[in-house]
């Protein structure tokens, strides 16, 4: 059986960066992948329009239901999870070559200096600093192109290249009200992997529609064809689609030396065999990968500290935007964004803090007829005023990491290969409670100042569990072989050929978005396998 010099589980954006660095080091790389290679053509935001949709998204999650008629997320059937606490918890996982890449949508702020070394006293620091990092993230945001955030803020670090998005008129609007509040809040330009203009051969963003179904032009970065093509034109790639990975074996002498997967088309048990292992499978389904191998894991850790973002939102109508003209509004979400400031007047309420996504403007759909009275042509004409007035209020908060938050691999769940799947142990705390609190009365404050039309909710809750598809924490990197899995380099401790590379490595969530952070320590951590390759240390 052929031996590659590396064997990668995942291609989104840990497993498609760790490609195209290694191959570009000239190593024979194998890449798994638990779904199948799709065409950009096959992407849901041009072919399936919201009134298309069996539910309207008017039950559940719409983001889902899109790609459920796609064809694009795992079969909940198939793979079942579940979870044992009340609230349970979404799980979303895209099968396809390029994982989530391919849906997000785009934002990509760094992780700032307090982020890896919070200043509070809970739990552990990152093994490594923001100046360890940030070399990488100059490197990543040249390669996938960022949009600037034009200056830094606070603990909140300044993106590089590409020129800034123009904020949209709701969000001008909003600006004014935001940086009058006397909070000492900031409106940056939002730093996201979407090119405003050409850049490595991709087109600039023509504003289409929304980037989180998928982007046909190249304008926004994803794995497969930023990464994992790129890969593949150095002859050094075999990409193996349809592989899901059960486990990774150990030799007589404790190295990672084959991983065992399923091909989903003909129904087979398979090996590959590598010198080096990677796993980039995203947070969650790397740590199930080590529970199922019952390796790395001397720490007790693995699964442990799952971590994501708490999102909260509220929502109303600018009485100077009522009634404009219609005009194309429904691209790539919010152009602006307020980093985390909380420390201005959080006192001790809680620790950690938030990010907020002012935002609005004319989409693609509007339900704004269910909150208005009425019916005939006078309803139907306020329809037409309050649609191009809608304004909008997300946050997005770090969740701290819990070491109860955690997930096990359940016998009773196993897929249609006999894989052992996931059980998610998880909830919120007092923390996140005052965090949500002061949420609600900031966004009302800001609405209030801004002269919206809006209502508070009666019982106000944030976003449910797992929505953030944030998922971080659950492989940890560390100091201590004794409290961590990995090191400073995304290494095991226990398995000294075994890297992780994905989100599982984090040690905090932070309040950014995590895909930056994820891009930016692959790509550290394979320039390290392939020095260490090199050396022939592994």
């Amino acid at each position: 059986m052929k031996i590659y010099d590396v064997a990668i589980i995942g291609s989104g954006a840990a497993g498609g960066m760790t490609g195209h660095v290694l191959t570009q080091h000239g190593l024979d790389v194998a890449m798994l992948d638990g779904g199948p290679l799709r065409k950009p053509s096959e992407f849901p935001i041009h072919k399936t329009r919201r009134w298309n949709l069996p539910y309207r998204g008017l039950r559940g999650d719409y983001f889902a239901e899109w790609l459920n008629m796609s064809g694009f997320l795992a079969d909940d059937k198939k793979e079942p999870y579940a979870a044992s606490d009340k609230g349970g918890f979404e799980w979303t996982r895209v099968r396809a070559i390029g994982g989530k890449s391919l849906f997000w949508a785009g934002v990509t702020p760094r992780f700032g200096v307090n982020e890896f070394q919070p200043k509070d006293d809970f739990d552990a620091r990152w093994p490594i600093t923001y100046d360890d990092v940030a070399p990488w993230y100059d490197k990543v945001e040249d390669l996938i192109g960022v949009s600037s955030t034009v200056q830094a803020v606070g603990g909140f670090p300044l993106n590089k290249g590409l020129p800034p998005m123009r904020p949209k008129c709701a969000e001008v609007e909003l600006t004014k009200a935001c940086e009058s509040l006397g909070r000492g809040l900031k409106v940056l330009p939002i730093p996201k992997a979407i090119l405003t203009k050409a850049h490595r051969g991709r087109p600039a963003c023509h504003h289409c529609g929304p980037c989180w179904l998928g982007c046909d032009s190249g304008s926004k970065f994803d794995s497969l064809r930023v990464l994992v093509q790129t890969a593949q034109k150095t002859g050094k790639l075999t990409l193996m689609p349809n592989c899901r990975v059960r486990s990774i074996s150990l030799d007589k002498e404790g190295r990672a030396s084959s991983v065992h997967y399923y091909d989903t088309v003909d129904k087979q048990w398979r090996e590959v065999r590598a010198k080096v292992f990677v796993l980039g499978a995203g947070c969650i389904e790397t740590s199930q990968i080590l529970l199922n191998s019952k390796i790395a894991n001397s720490s007790d850790v693995v699964g442990h500290y799952l971590s994501e973002h708490m999102y909260a939102s509220l929502s109303g109508f600018l009485p100077q935007m009522m009634g404009r003209k219609v005009v194309n509004e429904d691209g790539n979400g919010s152009h602006i964004i307020i980093p985390d400031l909380t420390e201005n007047w959080r006192g001790n309420k809680f620790i950690r803090g938030y990010q907020i996504f002012p935002s609005g403007g004319i989409s693609e759909f509007t339900f704004v007829g269910k909150q208005l009275a009425g019916f005939g042509q006078d309803w139907k004409s306020k329809i037409r005023d309050y649609y191009t007035a809608g304004a909008s209020i997300t946050f997005q908060g770090e969740v701290l990491p819990y070491t109860d938050n955690h997930i096990v691999v359940d016998e009773k769940l196993k897929d249609d290969a006999g894989i052992p799947g996931v059980r998610f142990h998880y909830k919120w705390r007092d923390n996140e409670a005052a965090m949500f609190q002061d949420m609600m009365q900031v966004g009302e404050e800001i609405l209030r100042k801004a002269g919206a039309e809006f209502t508070m909710p009666k019982n106000p809750r944030p976003i449910h569990y797992g929505h953030s598809i944030h998922y971080v924490g659950t492989a940890r990197m560390g100091k201590d072989p004794k409290t961590s899995v990995l090191n400073e380099w995304n290494q095991s401790h226990d398995v000294k050929n075994l890297f992780v590379n994905d989100a599982a490595a984090f040690v905090t969530a932070g309040n950014q978005n995590p895909t930056l952070t994820i891009l930016a320590l692959a790509m550290r951590s394979s320039e390290r396998i392939a020095e260490l390759m090199k050396r022939r240390e592994l």
